[in-house]
């Protein structure tokens, strides 16, 4: 399950939602004339491509057109959602990997010491999480956790044949669900071959430490 976490795109969670912000934030036409001082606005009274979208989206909806504080309230939240959607499918693999870990802090960083508190504390990272971006050369890099994803998890039982069954949940549009299911399934596929792969370098690296000591024993070993 780490190894989906870090494989899952997108590679970089922060390159990412810098991208939405720039899309967003592009600046549409010439910086406007203020009617009162006759003088060009602010940059950041620019209309931008935020503000085009946050009016299509409202009238498409039958509401009144936004100005003023709505319509700074409305681009702003058009912004958080859009840069808080980065690494949605990501986020279902955290609330798996909780389920089966439930002190997982991704890479850790700083949290709210409590709902509503001004206060922080920090927390540790996963250190294999962070082994494993390494070894990928993947930056370090959280993604939030989102509501529209769940994840359920059966935990193993002594048996001859135990196991332990992880089940994610999480909303998606009918036309995105064949690409979603493409999308997972490759990732876990790699996961589960570069970890064949490396149980099988440190088995035989294993394998040979026990016959170099054999050797000294004057064992010898075909």
């Amino acid at each position: 399950m780490l190894r989906m976490y870090i494989l899952l795109p997108p590679k970089s969670p922060q390159a990412a939602r810098n991208r939405i912000l720039d899309y967003f934030n592009r600046p549409i036409g010439e910086a406007r004339i203020d009617r009162r001082t006759g003088k060009r606005v602010g940059r950041s009274r620019q209309l931008r491509l935020v503000h085009l979208i946050a009016q299509a989206k409202n009238r498409k909806e039958g509401k009144p057109g936004l100005y003023g504080r709505e319509m700074r309230l409305a681009a702003a939240s058009l912004r958080r959602r859009a840069a808080g959607s980065v690494g949605y499918l990501k986020s279902a693999v955290v609330k798996a990997i909780k389920k089966l870990s439930p002190s997982f802090q991704q890479f850790g960083g700083t949290r709210r010491a409590k709902k509503g508190s001004a206060q922080v504390r920090i927390v540790s990272g996963n250190q294999a999480l962070i082994n494993l971006a390494n070894q990928y050369g993947l930056p370090q890099e959280n993604v939030s956790v989102h509501r529209g994803s769940s994840a359920y998890a059966y935990w193993a039982r002594p048996s001859i044949n135990p196991y332990t069954h992880v089940r994610m949940n999480i909303g998606l549009a009918d036309n995105q669900i064949g690409n979603v299911e493409s999308i997972y399934s490759k990732a876990m596929q790699k996961a589960y071959d570069d970890e064949a792969r490396e149980m099988s370098l440190h088995i035989q690296a294993k394998l040979e430490q026990a016959a170099d000591g054999l050797e000294k024993l004057g064992v010898v070993v075909k």
